[in-house]
């Protein structure tokens, strides 16, 4: 008979000071001695919590090793799992269809009879109460501590701020205040947090973060709620209000008023391959420029703040040359000739195809008798069913498309109508139809969609 033995500490200090694993092994050795047992292997899981099943790295190789295990001996049940639903489910479901006997060795001996079930029960539901317990005192003494204006802790502090341990309180970082002091008067002068990214040097997302933030005015914010704190502001609370007042005002009327442009979501930039954006300039009025150009979009797919593409490109030159190509296209079809990228479904097989070589070459190792790739094989085998899966929605896909014919006769009627419709409408049409405008300078280049 192969008997092991599992044991666990949750914390690292634990782990450091040797508490919980020694005490664990040394009962579970005494345990042995008293019923002729031997221990042929130990399955130790240093600094995890009970919670995280998937992450305890030795519980999961005890799982996979069942087939060759007769009993487990755990300290307490606890051991296993703190939720009762996950330990009984482990015993249950995962332990006790091997034939593989867990022993609690201060719990309860066995768990064969309906009478060690029923006990297992209590004591699971016991270890869950105690631990619901432990996080209403935490989440109980974590209000507590906000209430009382401290910060709780925990994280990376606010951006104008670092965390006094000992004092349990925020203190401001002076030259980052300054910045956001310089941000909120900026803004409540009525620029943009694009404008002020610029002028002080921090990233647009962050401007925003803080001048929205109630830490800045010496509050702190939980569960829904705002608390006093301890802590000193770095904003006039009447100055950060009238920030507020004006944000909330540019939202109400920021949503009719502004149409897209012609080529909203449409332009790339043909050198860095990155996304293109209309913006005002002093001199040559609307343009549209590349987004690497712009340090805060670094966020951006493609951002290459090298980019050389030119800063400037006038906007009514390339709508020009877009609207002049869509009308040439409707009035003479002939001339629609999308770009035709290699079908989803093609590159979707190849790779189905692919991956299924795989998992039949890792059978085949299996077959010659090597058990090493038992794991591999059941990964590649889910990797080839949800590959298998998504070729059959692409299939979908594939069939459901517009007949041709239908789209061609619409694009058709486009120049018919061109000159009465809004420019929220004809941004509508051109991106049915445009793939994207690629630009480089004066050069200018239209990939339409096939259909």
């Amino acid at each position: 008979m192969k008997c092991v033995a599992y044991i666990r500490v949750s914390t690292d200090k634990q782990v450091e000071e040797g508490f919980g694993l020694d005490s664990q092994k040394r009962d579970i050795e005494d345990y042995c001695r008293k019923h002729e047992m031997v221990i042929s292997e130990w399955y130790i899981d240093a600094g995890l919590s009970g919670m995280e099943m998937t992450k305890r790295v030795e519980l999961q190789r005890l799982i996979s090793d069942l087939n060759d295990i007769d009993k487990i001996l755990v300290y307490k049940l606890d051991r296993l799992a703190r939720d009762s639903v996950d330990s009984l489910f482990m015993i249950e479901k995962i332990f006790t269809p091997k034939n593989v006997e867990v022993v609690s060795i201060h719990d309860f001996a066995k768990y064969q009879t309906p009478q060690d079930k029923f006990q297992t029960h209590i004591m699971a539901a016991v270890a869950e109460y105690d631990r619901n317990t432990m996080l209403l005192r935490m989440r109980g003494g974590m209000l507590e501590r906000v209430k009382n204006g401290y910060w709780i802790g925990g994280g990376n502090p606010p951006y104008c701020y670092n965390y006094d341990r000992n004092k349990g309180i925020l203190v401001p970082i002076e030259e980052r205040a300054e910045k956001m002091r310089t941000a909120l008067e900026m803004y409540i002068s009525g620029s943009s947090e694009c404008k002020i990214s610029k002028a002080i040097g921090v990233a647009e997302p962050t401007i925003h973060k803080n001048l929205t933030s109630y830490v800045n005015i010496g509050m702190i914010p939980y569960k829904g709620k705002i608390y006093q704190g301890r802590h000193e502001p770095i904003f006039d609370k009447e100055r950060w209000k009238i920030g507020k007042d004006i944000r909330s005002a540019r939202a109400a009327g920021s949503k009719s008023v502004y149409p897209p442009n012609l080529l909203t979501g449409l332009c790339v930039c043909g050198i860095c391959g990155c996304k293109m954006r209309y913006q005002k300039h002093y001199k040559h009025g609307k343009v549209i420029c590349c987004c690497s150009r712009d340090k805060w979009l670094y966020y951006l797919p493609n951002f290459d703040k090298n980019c050389t593409n030119r800063y400037a490109n006038p906007a009514d030159k390339i709508e020009s040359a877009v609207e002049k190509e869509i009308l040439k296209i409707s009035m003479d079809i002939s001339l629609y000739k999308p770009v035709k990228p290699k079908s989803k479904v093609e590159v979707i097989s190849n790779q189905v195809e692919k991956e299924s070589n795989k998992l039949k070459r890792l059978y085949e190792l299996y077959a010659e008798g090597n058990d090493t790739v038992i794991d591999m094989i059941k990964k590649q085998e889910t990797r080839v069913y949800e590959m298998k899966k998504t070729l059959t929605e692409e299939e979908k896909k594939e069939a459901n498309k517009p007949d041709k014919s239908f789209v061609y006769d619409n694009i058709k009627k486009i120049a018919d109508v061109w000159d009465n419709i809004d420019k929220t409408q004809k941004n509508k049409i051109l991106r049915i139809i445009i793939d994207k405008v690629v630009i480089v300078n004066d050069d200018v280049k239209i990939f339409l969609r096939d259909f």
